[in-house]
């Protein structure tokens, strides 16, 4: 599993990113890192539930099929008003600090999917599935946590 989600009853994968051509969640997708035999299909059966989804250094270092799911499924199973807060370096105006541009292309030496992304990208699959971004703090090694509440 590429991400996780928090609600009552512990947390449970979320985002693994498997999809068909069209865009759309496998059917045959599985992850392993269930919970209560719980994965990224299965949790989106409680929509509106969960409260928060933290994701840490996933969306660079995943394909961006990764991310797409992780936002599709933030969007279904977060409450109104839940967070979605995700932590990793960042491109913005499609460029960064010199140590992030090497670092993005470390990444995509070893796997032509990954890369720093653009945060303007991310924010725009936010949007579509109901996420507004309200907060970006920088952390330290020239990282962001980014903020994303739903509607």
């Amino acid at each position: 599993a590429n991400g996780w989600i928090l609600g009552a009853q512990g947390g449970a994968a979320c985002g693994d990113g498997n999809r068909d051509t069209d865009g759309k969640t496998s059917p045959s997708s599985s992850c392993d890192g269930s919970v209560d035999g719980v994965t990224a299909d299965g949790i989106r059966q409680y929509p509106n539930y969960f409260d928060l989804i933290l994701c840490i250094n996933m969306i660079h270092i995943a394909p961006w099929e990764a991310t797409l799911g992780l936002m599709e499924c933030a969007g279904k199973v977060l409450k109104k008003g839940g967070m979605l807060v995700c932590y990793g370096p960042y491109k913005v105006g499609g460029t960064a600090v010199e140590s992030n541009l090497k670092f993005d292309e470390a990444l995509r030496s070893r796997n032509p999917s990954w890369g720093v992304r653009n945060l303007e990208e991310v924010t725009a699959i936010a949007k579509k599935e109901g996420l507004e971004m309200v907060q970006s703090v920088e952390m330290p090694a020239n990282n962001l946590s980014v903020l994303f509440r739903k509607a």
